[in-house]
């Protein structure tokens, strides 16, 4: 009896230190860093995850896709977020953990609600310069754009670039050229693009629901930009979303990736506006 109560001692010992230890978990710093169309849904991930996870704080910033890989080099950064692929030059692991829309946004002003592939990109080559050109009011067009490290530009030039016969890297050199008003996040885009009279703009899916009374998010070829014209393959100007890592990632990186292309992280993709995998 006395060796059964001393065993069972043990085993009570044993197992409230198991648990005071589980509780005592190690406090950990993870560094995000690039495209500002992913980090309000990073932001959004991140808030949820600390929720069950309190020893985990994620640092989320950038300022485009561009910098997400100079920042996994330099080790400022353990993921970086991107809106378009990565390049050749960039050999990094990917993982995708969204799809998007690039939405065309103009002044209301314009009178236009749709336009083609063709037309949007002879808007951004300056040869329409007015929005009577295209069926719209007399109103001068003036086009907006994202800075050079931006993936939503990136998707934008490889797009329209063919349609007036350029490469990507010469349809955004002529965008150089052209002088355009350059802006450095979604948020900017949206704020500028509501007070520049005949403007034409370009934001994600999820930031296209905060373009305001005075804008119009545009159709491109008849096909209105949602998660269903996406999915379908109908709405010609969308991308993914990724999230890359050098290499395999630590243990805190991993779990955290884990659980956004997890149901309960895919769900909170979903309720942001962007379309799950």
């Amino acid at each position: 009896m006395i060796v059964a109560v001393l065993l069972v001692a043990v085993v009570c010992i044993a197992g409230a230190y198991l648990v005071v230890g589980n509780d005592k978990k190690e406090n950990v710093t993870i560094n995000a860093w690039g495209s500002t169309t992913v980090s309000p849904l990073m932001m959004e991930l991140y808030t949820n995850y600390h929720k069950e996870h309190g020893n985990v704080t994620i640092n989320i910033g950038g300022n485009g896709s561009g910098e997400a890989y100079n920042a996994l080099i330099n080790g400022t950064a353990d993921i970086g977020m991107l809106s378009r692929a990565l390049n050749a030059s960039e050999p990094a692991t990917p993982l995708k953990i969204a799809s998007d829309a690039v939405v065309m946004i103009i002044d209301k002003n314009a009178g236009v609600t749709d336009l083609t592939l063709e037309q949007l990109a002879k808007i951004y080559a300056g040869e329409y310069t007015n929005w009577n050109e295209v069926g719209g009011n007399t109103l001068k067009i003036e086009p907006l754009v994202r800075e050079s490290t931006s993936g939503t530009r990136a998707c934008v030039n490889a797009i329209l670039g063919p349609k007036v016969g350029m490469t990507e890297r010469q349809f955004d050199e002529l965008k150089v050229d052209k002088r355009y008003s350059v802006k450095g996040t979604e948020g900017h885009m949206l704020t500028d693009a509501q007070n520049t009279t005949g403007a034409i703009g370009y934001v994600g899916l999820g930031a296209s629901t905060n373009i305001g009374s005075s804008m119009t998010a545009l159709s491109v070829g008849g096909v209105t930009p949602s998660k269903d014209t996406i999915l379908n393959g109908t709405y010609s100007i969308s991308r993914p979303l990724f999230l890359a890592t050098l290499g395999e990632p630590n243990e805190e990186v991993k779990a955290f990736l884990d659980w956004i292309i997890s149901p309960a992280g895919q769900k909170i993709v979903d309720d942001m506006g962007f379309v799950p995998i």
